[in-house]
């Protein structure tokens, strides 16, 4: 599969013709057709109805319309990114961040590189995933570090070969509604959840947070532990009383007249809540940004 071909085969969706896509692009077509005849032959999947006199995307075809712009518009970006690297003098590092709450901290973390290092400027990439998806981009090159929520059993960098700076730590506490009932608890108890819809923040499809927070809790019981893909629709729902949500303390993202933190109560033998934000890197990487940025943190960290 080349980038030509997902180009023309965007034409074509575009367009609903062979012919101009083809004039579009200066080619004959019966090149077109041929390119979008290799392309389903390549996939394994039907991409086009073919009419008379239009030309229809299937449902796979919809969707792979989709994804190809995607990728189109990332490489595009990537190779003007690449073009920037080339012709400019800074140090550039590429940072990834799991969630708004280390968001925050990141971004007060760049503001004050920006005015206290200003004789080592860097250019700062910055990206929002998953903790999995950031370890594995780390671990392969494609981020030189990231700011996670490590939270649990830690197994997560167990088998990785990531350095780490712990930044922050704290406690997950339990967001809900004041008018909740649970609300004129000082300590919420594993069994005070049973019943109760929980939520957690993932702008992925991420099991992570799930997996640590029922880790903390005893096996014995079933919990409703829910993700949620924006902190808008987290907030609104527990300010509501429908939910109630776990947030790592001391990284509180905005005020909210109408939500109440309380700590959740576990025995002794179970999991802590306790919470450390690392910044996570590679040991072999020598870029100057990483150096220069890791050498400010622990500086501000004493």
């Amino acid at each position: 599969m080349e980038i030509e071909q997902l180009e023309t085969f965007l034409a074509v969706s575009q367009l609903g013709s062979f012919q101009k896509a083809a004039d579009q692009k200066f080619i004959s077509q019966r090149t077109v057709s041929k390119q979008m005849t290799n392309l389903e032959n390549e996939l394994g999947i039907k991409l086009f109805f073919r009419g008379s006199n239009k030309i229809l995307l299937t449902q796979a075809g919809i969707y792979f319309a989709q994804r190809s712009n995607e990728l189109i518009n990332q490489l595009n970006d990537s190779i003007g990114k690449l073009h920037d690297i080339t012709n400019n003098n800074l140090q550039h590092l590429r940072i990834g961040y799991f969630s708004p709450f280390e968001g925050r901290l990141l971004t007060s973390h760049l503001k004050k590189y920006q005015k206290l290092a200003k004789n080592k400027p860097i250019n700062f990439h910055v990206t929002e995933a998953s903790v999995e998806h950031l370890i594995a981009d780390v671990t392969m090159g494609i981020l030189d570090c990231a700011y996670i929520l490590d939270y649990g059993t830690h197994e997560h960098l167990l088998n990785t070969e990531l350095n780490n700076i712990s930044l922050i730590e704290g406690e997950m506490v339990l967001g809900m509604s004041k008018d909740h009932p649970l609300a004129v608890k000082e300590d919420i108890s594993p069994e005070d959840l049973l019943g109760q819809a929980i939520l957690y923040y993932s702008n992925e499809s991420s099991t992570y947070l799930q997996s640590a927070f029922l880790a903390t809790l005893p096996h014995n019981h079933a919990y409703n532990v829910q993700r949620v893909g924006t902190i808008e629709q987290m907030q609104t729902l527990v300010a509501l009383g429908q939910a109630i949500a776990f947030y790592p303390q001391n990284l509180p993202l905005f005020s909210n007249e109408w939500i109440v933190f309380r700590r959740l109560h576990s025995s002794k033998n179970i999991s802590s809540q306790k919470y450390v934000i690392r910044l996570i890197y590679r040991s072999d990487n020598n870029i100057n940004g990483l150096q220069y940025y890791r050498t400010f943190l622990i500086n501000m960290l004493k």
